[in-house]
């Protein structure tokens, strides 16, 4: 085999960088320093021959074009890896060990679709263990993965706000506001915005980053709630508010339980939400793909996942 120009070391801390894009976070992810991450993207650019990562005084590292195509590349590269390994030889005595990956998901995604397929799962694959933390929507859940502790995400977001080059956009599903049929009565939907207005509101916790985010988009729109009778962090909640007609709430279509959908309807319509994936190299070992392929399939082949759009081929 001819030469390569990088080692699997310079395309493990590449990989890091990628995720967290701090050499910081990944010096202490990867237990070394961080003048050994600077040092390892610096021999592997002169190896190659091109910049990977743009690097500006007191801002974050990002790719460049060249270093997008390598990172895809790099995928590529891996889940060669991966079939090689394994072909390695194991003894009948032989017990692979228990390797636990931590999970960011958004509550709706996990309650609604990964949830209840969990239990097949775990049964497939006793050597697997899944820790996840459930968060509701938000534009800043995606600095959580920057410090390199989840290993897996799947999350929403606005489609207005734009996708970091080391997330994947999946799908595409229908985003507003939702409230009960009864809201609509005698009116023409969508209803107007002034016609919202006056409508009591269910939002997310007060002063919250979720809750500013709302106001903005709803302010864009010409949306601004005269009446909020509550505030919570659990869309179970406030789905079940909407289903008795308490109020209206601002939500992706997909995310609303199934038996609630005759009577829970889109009243006006906001930005669509994207499904975004993140997946942080594991050194190469195959269970990585089997959670991979599970999260996913778990909730874009559900019937129940109403998507406007699909953008992963190999689930559309």
């Amino acid at each position: 085999m001819p030469g390569l120009p990088f080692t699997l070391r310079q395309l493990e801390v590449f990989a890091s960088l990628c995720a967290t894009r701090s050499f910081r976070r990944s010096a202490e992810s990867l237990g070394i320093s961080q003048a050994s991450v600077s040092n390892q993207m610096r021999t592997l650019e002169e190896q190659l021959g091109l910049a990977l990562f743009s690097r500006r005084p007191g801002q974050r590292p990002t790719l460049t074009s060249e270093g997008m195509a390598f990172f895809d590349d790099l995928r590529a590269f891996q889940a060669a890896a991966e079939a090689l390994a394994a072909h390695r030889r194991t003894g009948p005595g032989d017990a692979p060990q228990t390797v636990r990956y931590q999970v960011l998901i958004g509550q709706g995604l996990l309650d609604g679709y990964v949830r209840p397929k969990l239990d097949r799962f775990f049964a497939a694959h006793p050597d697997i263990e899944l820790a996840f933390e459930a968060q509701p929507p938000s534009g800043t859940l995606a600095r959580d993965l920057e410090d390199g502790r989840y290993d897996f995400a799947l999350i929403h977001r606005r489609e207005n706000r734009s996708v970091e080059p080391y997330m994947r956009q999946l799908a595409l599903v229908r985003g507003g506001i939702y409230g009960h049929r009864k809201f609509a009565e005698g009116r023409r939907l969508p209803l107007l915005a002034e016609q919202i207005n006056a409508l009591p509101f269910i939002m997310p916790l007060a002063a919250s980053s979720q809750e500013r985010e709302v106001l903005q988009v709803f302010a864009h729109y010409g949306i601004h709630p005269r009446r909020v009778i509550g505030h919570t962090q659990y869309y179970d909640v406030m789905a079940a508010m909407l289903e008795r007609g308490v109020g209206v709430s601002s939500l992706a279509d997909a995310i609303l339980p199934t038996e609630m959908r005759e009577q829970v309807i889109l009243l006006y319509p906001l930005e669509n939400w994207r499904l975004l994936w993140f997946r942080k190299d594991a050194g190469g070992d195959p269970r990585c793909d089997r959670v991979q392929a599970f999260l996913l399939s778990a909730v874009l082949q559900d019937p129940n996942y109403l998507t406007i759009s699909v953008f992963a081929e190999e689930f559309a």
